[in-house]
């Protein structure tokens, strides 16, 4: 037999002292507090509700998304602003993060 190292969590209902063992050396960590869900990162497409044809590029987690849409990767999103109709949604990121990259030399705002 080798010696060998083994970890786990568990809980503090699951812990219990063995008789005659001291575990007072034993390592041990607690549990960061609850983390809050991850957000949703991209971006989402969406008929824009103002003009008929036209597309609306949100970022995935933005309110007015909610209702799904097509997901998009960065350059994705950024070919959906370019086309006629299409424009960046200012409630959320997508303005502020998408429209300075189209503005670097491509001529489309």
């Amino acid at each position: 037999m080798e010696a060998a190292e083994y970890g786990v969590w568990v809980t503090s209902e699951q812990l219990q002292p063995i008789e005659g063992i001291d575990l007072s050396r034993v390592p041990t960590r607690r549990l960061p507090p609850e983390l809050p869900p991850p957000r949703p990162s991209g971006w989402v497409t969406l008929p824009d509700p103002k003009r008929r044809g036209g597309t609306v590029v949100h970022e995935a987690g933005c309110r007015q998304a909610s209702g799904g849409g097509v997901e998009l990767g960065v350059m994705e999103a950024l070919d959906a602003l370019m086309r006629p109709g299409a424009r960046a949604c200012h409630d959320c990121d997508a303005a502020a993060a998408l429209k300075p990259a189209l503005e670097l030399g491509t001529g489309y705002v």
